[in-house]
């Protein structure tokens, strides 16, 4: 196979490669017009690298005078800051402490074309607290004038005892003596169930350190309200505690005149009247005022009413008062608590998380309860002392 070769070599070349045939002076001539053709080619590209590098100083100058605006002068030169701080009248009174700081007035600096930062344009997080705030558990409940005592059982049997008759001085020897009789009878106090209960989400639970601290207090406090209301006011029927409040004793020593802290000293007496110690007084919140509030004719106080321990529980008459809202606002107990009634704990209040509850375990919920099981016996109603403040 033959192939044909086209001749493709610049006249140049092909005067080159003849003179290999012919001269030494057209070898060395065809030399020199290629040099000064590689010269040429290098001024043009050195020519064109000078304008590139002219056209960039130029952009690079316009971009740093761009915080410099140029003044209203005839000139139109471009200010610079640190010029006009050198010039300024105020550069010595800096320099020697006369003036703390210096201001400067820059010709021309449009401050008419820049945004104005206000504080709806800037956001700045706030600190965000982690305690969570609410209602306020009380210091002190009914349960912490009882004695209370734990058990396993599920009722609680008590004898309740009785004396009719008094004792007596023997007259006359041979005479018959004073007889008294007493009676018993057999009590059962069941054990109730007082609980209470709240659906969270599992993610709350996780993400809020504070909400599982707060749902706790705040079931814990439910729960004793409830249990004072059984404690005091419960009527015995159904699931409900027979509180103390429904058996107790009413008052009847009440004098025309009295003030509510009268009618307080004498509850305490009737107490006394029927063997027992008065160690405390349950009343509302209204009713305690009523008391500190009391004044005498020229509007002095009657007396104040001292703190005795560290939960501030107020003493009226030296006895410990319980304030809560299960009591009415004009309503009144005092008692020998200790002697009168007992509190079995079958199960203290405990906090369970399950998701046993509908389907709150495919929704990644929880049931939050709060229980208690408690029983209570009133062995003497007769030194529980139950009464209204009059007007």
């Amino acid at each position: 196979m033959n192939t044909q070769y086209t001749n493709t070599t610049t006249p140049l070349l092909t005067k080159s490669y003849g003179d290999q045939h012919g001269g030494a002076s057209d070898v060395a001539q065809a030399i020199t017009e290629l040099t000064k053709s590689a010269n040429a080619r290098i001024d043009a590209t050195a020519a064109e690298l000078k304008e590139f590098k002219e056209a960039t100083n130029a952009q690079i100058m316009d971009l740093e005078q761009k915080g410099v605006r140029r003044p209203a002068g005839d000139d139109g030169a471009a200010v610079a800051v640190s010029s006009l701080v050198l010039k300024s009248n105020g550069l010595s009174m800096l320099r020697d402490s006369s003036v703390k700081n210096l201001r400067i007035s820059v010709p021309g600096f449009e401050l008419g074309q820049k945004a104005t930062i206000t504080s709806n344009r800037v956001h700045v997080n706030g600190k965000r607290e982690t305690e969570i705030f609410g209602s306020m558990g009380r210091r002190i409940a009914v349960r912490d004038l009882l004695i209370t005592r734990p058990t396993k059982a599920a009722s609680i049997e008590y004898l309740k005892g009785n004396r009719t008759g008094t004792a007596a001085i023997q007259v006359v020897e041979g005479d018959e003596k004073s007889q008294i009789d007493l009676s018993t009878s057999l009590e059962t106090a069941p054990v109730r169930t007082i609980a209470v209960w709240i659906p969270a989400s599992r993610q709350a639970l996780d993400d809020e350190v504070m909400l599982a601290d707060y749902i706790d207090t705040e079931l814990r406090d439910a729960l004793q309200l409830a249990e004072d209301a059984q404690l005091l006011k419960g009527s015995g029927t159904g699931a409900n505690i027979m509180g103390m409040w429904t058996v107790a004793t009413g008052y009847i020593r009440h004098v025309t005149g009295d003030k509510p802290s009268d009618t307080l000293r004498r509850a305490i007496t009737q107490v006394q009247l029927a063997r027992g110690v008065a160690t405390g007084i349950v009343i509302n919140p209204i009713g305690l005022e009523m008391l500190e509030l009391d004044k005498d004719g020229e509007g002095r106080y009657q007396f104040s009413y001292t703190v005795t321990d560290d939960n501030g529980r107020a003493s009226v008459w030296r006895v410990p008062v319980v304030v809560t809202d299960a009591m009415g606002p004009t309503e009144f107990m005092v008692g020998d608590f200790s002697r009168a009634a007992r509190l079995y704990d079958r199960q203290q209040a405990t906090i369970e998380i399950a998701t046993q509850h509908q389907d709150y375990f495919t929704r990644n919920l929880l049931a939050i309860l709060a229980e208690e099981r408690v029983a209570l016996a009133v062995m003497r109603p007769e030194v529980l002392i139950k009464g209204v403040f009059t007007a």
